[in-house]
């Protein structure tokens, strides 16, 4: 195997990369005291662990003071991990535990980037605070599942189906259904989410009205809107300023995240109860459908800042999603 050769190739795949690889590289060279394009490399590459991925971490940080900000740090780490998957993919090298390590969920203990980000966070000569990322799709389907589960029928909103109580705890995990899956394919930002109204939806056209657009809603999520929407009515749970979310009173969702609900839920389907994470998943899926960032603002009320930080440099539907849109351009087929 010629490590240089399989950087040079990751580089020229991923050029934003380029710098970060580097910077492992010179680590690399320092601990394996011979040249990279050495093909005995591989029998150090099969021995690294995540000990001596967080070990170069260090050393650009504390030694050569390549990473001064947290988030400068958290790409390279995030870089490297994408690296080994890479050689992982790509070569014939074996290394189980790194590679297991690192494509495991970050929130799992022991594993590559919850070590990573611990030194990160805990270290005092970086700057700055860490950006939340969006979740991943698996996470998101994970979501979705649970909520679909939620919201498949309405029978199990009752405590007693034949007295026609609503079962409170029911009907806040459906509530909390409907408006995570608001927040995963539109990204609306919880302020504008608790905002919603029930007017704003319309059963016939099967669209909600947001933003000043009338959006036109997945037939699953309508039917699930609707079943809502029935439910209220049936038995008279009414908001008196007419808004979508409450409990099984009518009171409306509180300012606060943790006020609805979903924090908690959070924390129990994905470990996180960022709903940050929930929102950038939703306006990157905005962004790669091709809508400019003005729009998205009106749809989701969300801020320029984080609207910016819903790009994955990582995602591997970019690459498609860019070619796709591209032959859309005027006079595409006559360059």
């Amino acid at each position: 195997m010629d490590y240089v050769k399989i950087v040079e190739e990751f580089s020229g795949k991923y050029p934003d990369y380029k710098n970060d690889v580097w910077n492992f590289s010179v680590y690399l060279e320092k601990q394996w005291k011979n040249s990279l394009s050495d093909a005995n490399i591989r029998f150090l590459l099969q021995g690294l662990d995540v000990k001596f991925l967080l070990d170069s971490l260090i050393y650009n940080v504390e030694e050569r003071g390549i990473y001064k900000r947290k988030n400068a740090a958290k790409k390279y780490v995030t870089v490297i991990g994408i690296f080994f998957d890479y050689i992982r993919k790509n070569t014939d090298i074996d290394n189980p535990g790194l590679f297991e390590a690192i494509s495991y969920n970050k929130l799992r203990e022991n594993t590559y980037m919850k070590q990573m980000m611990s030194y990160i966070n805990e270290c005092n000569q970086l700057q700055g605070t860490i950006e939340l990322e969006g979740i991943g799709r698996s996470e998101a389907e994970k979501v979705l599942k649970w909520a679909d589960a939620q919201l498949e029928d309405d029978g199990k909103w009752y405590g007693d189906i034949e007295k026609k109580e609503v079962d409170e705890t029911a009907f806040r995990k459906a509530m909390v259904a409907l408006g995570l899956k608001l927040m995963l394919i539109y990204g609306f930002t919880y302020r504008e989410l608790r905002k919603i109204k029930i007017d704003q939806y319309n059963s016939i056209r099967n669209t909600i009205t947001v933003g000043g657009f009338e959006i036109r809603l997945p037939i699953n999520m309508g039917i699930q809107m609707k079943r809502m929407k029935d439910f209220l009515e049936k038995n008279k749970i009414r908001n008196k300023k007419g808004f979508l979310f409450t409990n099984a009173q009518g009171e409306e969702w509180g300012e606060t995240t943790s006020a609805s609900g979903i924090s908690d839920t959070l924390s129990q389907l994905i470990e996180s109860t960022s709903v940050t994470s929930i929102i950038k998943y939703g306006i990157s899926q905005l962004l790669k459908a091709g809508l400019n960032d003005s729009i998205i603002k009106q749809i989701t009320g969300a801020s320029d800042t984080l609207i910016k930080g819903c790009i994955v440099h990582k995602d591997e539907d970019i690459e498609r999603i860019i070619n796709n849109r591209l032959v859309d351009v005027e006079l595409y087929y006559q360059f």
